[in-house]
C-alpha cells in the first residue's frame, strides 16, 4: 500500500501495517488559494525527520536528523542520570546540504554530515542500524530490533492543504555501545530500550506540539511504552498509545498542563490516564531567522501515575525515565 493514492491524495487514518511507500511525487500540493506548487517550491514545503531515543540503565541518549527544506539539522546528546554530565552536539546545514532523510517506511537510509560528526541511520528487514562517528571514530553504534512491537502508523490531514504521517515504536531491543563524556565505552544490555519516531509531511507553516515518550520494565517484568502528543496529528484520530509487551493499546486525547517550572500534569479526556512529570536537564534551542524559527525544549523527566489499558489492565509508573518535549516551529 502506497500512502499516496493514484488520485494524488494521501490515505488517512491509523494503519495496522506500515505503508510500503510514500510517493510524494504523486501528491498534488496546492496553496490555500488553489495554486498547485511543483519542483523546489513544493520541496521546500515538505518536512521530514527521524528521532531515536535510547534508555540505558544510567543514561538517556537522543539523536535526530531533520530536513525542513531551508535547512538540515542534527543533534545528539548523552545524559548521565547519576552524575548529571551531558555530552552534546548539534549543527545545521544550509539548504539541507549533506543532509538526507529517507522517509520510506520499510527500507531507508538517512545521513547527516558536518565535520567532525557524521550520523547514519539505515533500516532494513525490521532492524534500524545506527552509526555516529566523530573524526571517523565510532562514538555510538547500535542495532535496534523492531519486529516484537506493533508500530503506530498514522496519517492525518494538516491545515487546509497538507498532511502528516508519523510512525512510532517503543520498547525496542537494542545492541551495541556508546562512548560517554569520560571517554568510557558503555554497552547496551538486555534491559536497554530504544524508541523511534519517523515523521514527514506537509505540516502547518507554524506548528506547535507537546510530546511525551517513555519506555520501562514494570515490577512484573512487562515491557511498557508510552507515546503521548497534543497539538499535532489530531484531525483524524490521534497518536496516543500504550504498549504492553509490544501490543499497542489506543489512548484518548490528552492534555499537557504546566503546573510549576519543573512539574507537569498529563491526563486523558476519558480520565484513564493520569500522570505527573518532573523535569530535569533540558536540551534547548531558540532560533529566530524570520523565515524560519524554532523554540525547542526536550526535558529528561521522571514520570509517575497510572494508565488503564483498553484491555482493563492498570499500568503504574513510579519515577520512570522519559522525555517531555515542547516545540514551536516556523518553517
Amino acid at each position: 500500500m502506497d500512502l499516496i493514492q493514484t488520485n494524488g491524495l494521501p490515505r488517512y487514518g491509523r494503519f495496522t501495517t506500515l505503508p510500503s511507500a510514500i510517493s510524494t511525487d504523486r501528491y498534488i500540493y496546492k496553496t490555500p488559494y488553489g495554486k498547485t506548487l511543483k519542483g523546489w517550491r513544493k520541496s521546500l514545503k515538505y518536512k521530514k525527520f527521524k528521532f531515536c531515543g535510547i534508555q540505558h540503565e544510567h543514561y538517556s541518549i537522543g539523536f535526530a536528523i531533520v530536513d525542513i527544506g531551508w535547512v538540515g539539522h542534527a543533534f545528539i546528546y548523552i545524559y548521565d542520570h547519576e552524575s548529571g554530565d551531558v555530552l552534546e552536539w548539534n549543527s545545521n546545514n544550509i539548504l539541507a546540504h549533506h543532509t538526507f532523510v529517507d522517509e520510506q517506511p520499510l527500507y531507508n537510509q538517512s545521513r547527516f554530515n558536518k565535520s567532525p560528526f557524521q550520523i547514519e541511520m539505515q533500516h532494513a528487514n525490521g532492524v534500524r542500524y545506527i552509526s555516529i562517528t566523530k573524526h571517523g571514530d565510532e562514538k555510538l553504534k547500535a542495532r535496534i530490533f523492531c519486529a516484537a512491537t506493533n508500530p503506530l502508523s498514522l496519517c492525518s490531514p494538516t491545515g487546509i492543504n497538507g498532511w502528516t504521517y508519523t510512525q512510532k515504536l517503543t520498547t525496542l531491543g537494542v545492541e551495541g555501545f556508546f562512548v560517554n563524556k569520560k571517554n568510557e565505552t558503555i554497552h547496551f544490555n538486555e534491559k536497554s530500550f530504544a524508541s523511534l519516531d519517523d515523521t514527514c509531511g506537509f505540516l502547518r507553516p507554524e506548528t506547535a506540539w507537546f510530546w511525551l515518550s517513555c519506555n520501562f520494565w514494570d515490577e512484573q517484568d512487562n515491557r511498557i511504552g508510552l507515546n503521548l502528543a497534543s497539538g499535532v496529528n489530531e484531525s483524524f484520530g490521534n497518536e496516543n498509545c500504550l504498549w504492553i509487551n509490544g501490543i499497542l493499546y489506543p489512548i484518548s486525547d490528552v492534555l499537557f498542563e504546566k503546573l510549576t517550572d519543573t512539574t507537569w500534569s498529563i491526563h486523558s479526556l476519558d480520565q484513564k490516564l493520569n500522570l505527573t512529570v518532573e523535569t530535569g536537564w533540558r536540551r534547548y534551542e531558540n532560533l529566530n531567522l524570520r523565515l524560519i524559527g524554532s523554540q525547542f525544549s526536550q526535558w529528561q523527566s521522571k514520570i509517575s501515575g497510572t494508565v488503564q489499558a483498553e484491555s482493563g489492565e492498570l499500568v503504574t509508573l513510579n519515577q520512570e525515565y522519559g522525555l517531555l518535549e515542547q516545540h514551536y516551529a516556523k518553517w
